[in-house]
């Protein structure tokens, strides 16, 4: 009678054991959408906080240094090309002269995901600025962003009312390498 309490008892802790692995596990599992989503959330949450600090260095030279594996080689390449060529010839805009990752020279308060969208094999989310507690009734930018393996990247940022940076950056060392011969 004993042995077989003791069997139950047993049994009966190892059910609960297993019950609570496996709904902790079933738990942590995200979408892919769930997950892009955390993914841009914390970057923005964390660009945000450095957009508003003085410093004296750009955020969004920060962020390509600091953060550098959170986005595509290329669009690493463009921007510090683009940098250097703004660097260099200061006294003109040669350059991007607006927040890259925010399609914007105004800074809001914060930054929120809204949308998203699968195009091919990327996705495509919407951030809205909310500035006095009230969300932009438009996006501010939408960045574009694939998955390598289990790591998300940002591959371009795209401005709502069409163009985007990749195609940006393009046509600005195009016309640097015009004019600047």
């Amino acid at each position: 009678m004993i042995d077989s309490r003791k069997r139950l008892f047993s049994l009966t802790i190892l059910l609960a054991c297993f019950i609570a692995c496996s709904t902790l596990g079933i738990a942590q599992v995200l979408t892919p959408q769930d997950s892009v989503r955390k993914f841009v959330q914390e970057f923005y949450d964390w660009y945000g906080i450095i957009s508003h600090k003085n410093s004296k260095i750009a955020p969004d030279v920060r962020a390509i240094t600091e953060k550098a594996k959170m986005f595509s080689p290329k669009l690493i390449v463009a921007l510090k090309e683009d940098y250097e060529a703004s660097s260099k010839h200061p006294e003109e805009i040669v350059g991007l002269d607006w927040d890259p990752f925010l399609c914007s020279q105004e800074l809001e308060d914060r930054y929120q995901v809204g949308d998203i969208k699968k195009q091919g094999k990327n996705y495509l989310i919407e951030l809205y600025g909310v500035s006095g507690g009230k969300r932009n009734p438009e996006p501010n930018v939408i960045a574009e962003v694939a998955q390598i393996g289990t790591q998300w990247i940002f591959v371009n940022f795209r401005s709502p009312h069409g163009g985007d940076m990749q195609s940006d950056l393009k046509k600005l060392k195009q016309i640097r390498n015009k004019s600047h011969k």
